[in-house]
């Protein structure tokens, strides 16, 4: 009788959860995690959205490219003079979030369209063109 008292009660105590020291441990630990996920997360990010400009960059400076060849002379813009030469132009938008630029590292994309360059021969975000995104010399934090 007494032994299976102890036992029951041991039991139970077993059974009440964690202890408040427990949890804050456990906060604790789920917290360091996080820290380090997240800033890798958001580089991760900026990364594919970087890939995206760059990849759309070089499929407009293609088009204007073959525009030249084809007009002699430099595109307008990119909706109506270049949308023969690339698929679904009016789809062509740049990604929302950050990108990484060689010079100054992660920055905010704030356009909504690709332009095309003051020179007319190449496209560009914000003003930088293909060349200034991806990893470069500044550490991207």
């Amino acid at each position: 009788g007494n032994k299976m008292k102890k036992y029951l009660f041991w039991l139970r105590k077993a059974e009440e959860g964690f202890s408040m020291l427990e949890l804050l441990i456990y906060v604790g630990i789920v917290g360091v995690i996080v820290s380090f996920a997240v800033p890798k997360y958001n580089n991760a990010v900026a990364m594919a959205n970087t890939a995206k400009i760059q990849a759309d960059l070089q499929a407009i400076d293609a088009a204007i490219t073959m525009y030249q060849l084809q007009n002699g002379s430099n595109p307008d813009d990119i909706a109506n003079d270049l949308s023969e030469y690339i698929t679904h132009s009016d789809q062509l938008k740049p990604p929302t979030g950050k990108c990484i630029l060689k010079d100054s590292g992660i920055e905010a994309i704030t356009a909504t369209e690709y332009t095309i360059a003051d020179s007319g021969d190449e496209a560009e975000l914000q003003g930088h063109t293909l060349d200034k995104f991806g990893k470069g010399d500044a550490k991207a934090s």
